[in-house]
């Protein structure tokens, strides 16, 4: 008999069933309109210099968004991705500051609080980025296997995460100097984005059934992972 692929997720009145076929459905449709909401603004943003007040809104905007969801539909995998990816932001500090420090290459424009080298809203930021690719990494996995999840979100992530380096410069948010680069975004940087999402459905795999402390856990490997994938990258290319 054939095993479900996918594991106790979801919880309502204090019973756990498995993630259903409509309740995975419903989570990818949400994900993908918070996604088009974000690459609007993000456009629109970058059009109109808006600097980071723009940015700090549609953070807070988008990760209440997955707090709700959570909640009102008792998602314990979204739940789970949410701590995941605030852990795996504030980690991802560490190659911020390495960038910025180090490298010389990463520039985050003046404005608002900071927090290391980098605005305060980037680690809840990050955390949202990486909701999203775990959402769909899990919904390819469902259909692919893990394997292919993993290289498909990462084509996904590629594809996708340096529109916002593109936008960032006209935005007032970031730029960067000093390197090759394609348009606004860095080569090191769209290959390292490339490295990075590989990880998030394999790490997220074993979220299915962990503790919740273990988001926590791997949420930091994540994070250090982003940090090695931008090193990595960045000796490659430059």
């Amino acid at each position: 008999m054939k095993s479900a692929p996918f594991l106790p997720l979801t919880s309502k009145d204090g019973v756990t069933t498995l993630d259903s076929a409509d309740s995975s459905t419903r989570r990818i449709k949400f994900i993908c309109g918070l996604l088009a909401l974000g690459i609007t603004w993000d456009f629109s943003s970058s059009l109109l210099g808006a600097g980071w007040i723009a940015a700090s809104v549609i953070t807070v905007i988008v990760l209440l968004s997955y707090i709700a969801y959570a909640w009102r539909y008792r998602d314990s995998l979204l739940a789970k991705y949410l701590l995941f990816g605030i852990a795996a932001g504030f980690t991802e500090l560490l190659a911020d500051s390495w960038l910025v420090q180090n490298t010389g290459t990463l520039v985050y424009i003046t404005g608002g609080p900071f927090i290391i080298s980098s605005p305060l809203y980037m680690p809840f930021a990050w955390a949202n980025v990486l909701i999203y690719l775990g959402c769909i990494g899990y919904w390819f996995s469902e259909r692919f296997g893990l394997a292919i999840a993993c290289l498909l979100t990462a084509v996904i992530g590629v594809i996708n995460i340096p529109l916002y380096e593109q936008w960032a410069k006209g935005a007032n948010w970031w730029f960067y100097q000093h390197t090759p680069m394609l348009g606004n975004a860095p080569i090191y940087i769209i290959l390292g984005e490339f490295i990075l999402a590989l990880a998030i459905p394999y790490l997220l795999h074993w979220l299915k059934k962990a503790h919740w402390g273990w988001c926590v856990g791997l949420g930091i490997i994540q994070g250090l992972w982003i940090w090695c994938a931008y090193a990595l990258a960045f000796q490659v290319t430059g």
